[in-house]
């Protein structure tokens, strides 16, 4: 009898569990995979893809299986969530989940060490960090317009950014294979040691007096943006070395995440001449294969 198995959704990719030597399929709309040895194969082989996982809060035993597999969460700081059984079915599409189900995303991240190592040979990197972005229709149009704009890599918080998933996808319009996009497991001392080694990080938030017009933009760069209700969250808004807004017209609503994000890509993409459209693969960032 099968313990391990996904949820059906589309255009799946195969991979398999190092203790079974058997199929779990993974699939592209970001899916849940449920069973011990299938969340035990994920770890192994996928632990980057990797969202959350969810445990039967009825089962809180500090032996056996699902200790060992919560204790592996713990070690490389995946989020985990205990929720009632019921729900947990829900989640799985069947009761038969042995207590345990992985949320995965429908693309691996990227290495942060290969994109860290990468960033260091090009002349004037630009980096993007969307920090706590819950809607994935704003995630999916920053990751559309950081592609058109020429962003190096983008780079999430553990918690509090809405998964890549089938939507993110969808308004990414194709662009989510054309970009490094990491989940470092320590974002804030990552941007210090950037920061340290010469990169402006500009902070876009509400009511900052000063326009991005007004910074140079064109060393190497991180713009961080904040979400929809959360905005940049303190720990982040610390790193940074400017803050600025976008001018708006007296009267109008403040622009969302996505729109606002667009708008400073293009000044960042100004001050450089637009210099992504010249096609310059020595001084451009290389999409890494994750899978």
């Amino acid at each position: 009898m099968a313990d391990h198995s996904c949820r059906q959704a589309s255009r799946p990719f195969a991979m398999y569990s190092l203790n079974t030597n058997r199929k779990v399929s993974v699939h592209h709309s970001g899916d849940i995979v449920h069973g011990i040895h299938a969340v035990e194969g994920l770890l192994d082989e996928k632990a980057r893809r990797v969202e959350r996982v969810y445990f039967d809060s009825s089962r809180q035993s500090r032996s056996g299986p699902l200790f060992s597999i919560r204790k592996r969460c713990r070690r490389e700081r995946i989020p985990t969530q205990a929720v009632p059984a019921i729900r947990l079915t829900q989640l799985a599409g069947t009761a038969k989940h042995q207590g345990v189900a992985a949320l995965c995303t429908v693309k691996d991240y990227a290495d942060i060490e290969h994109i860290l190592a990468g960033i260091r040979q090009l002349s004037s990197p630009l980096l993007l960090v969307p920090a706590s972005i819950e809607d994935p229709g704003n995630l999916g149009s920053i990751i559309r317009s950081a592609a058109a704009f020429g962003v190096d890599a983008i780079m999430l918080e553990r918690k509090n950014t809405v998964p890549l998933n089938a939507t993110v996808a969808k308004n990414a319009v194709g662009m989510l294979e054309r970009i490094n996009i990491a989940k470092p497991r320590n974002l804030e001392g990552i941007l210090g040691e950037l920061k340290n080694e010469g990169h402006t990080i500009v902070g876009a938030i509400e009511r900052a007096n000063r326009p991005p017009s007004k910074v140079d933009l064109t060393g190497p760069t991180i713009l961080i943006v904040g979400g929809e209700h959360r905005a940049i969250p303190p720990y982040l808004k610390k790193s940074c070395t400017h803050l600025v807004g976008i001018p708006e017209a007296a009267g109008a609503a403040s622009l969302n995440v996505s729109a606002a994000t667009a708008a400073l890509l293009y000044e960042c993409s100004r001050q450089r001449g637009f210099r992504y459209r010249e096609n310059d693969e020595n001084d451009k960032l290389s999409v890494y294969e994750t899978n």
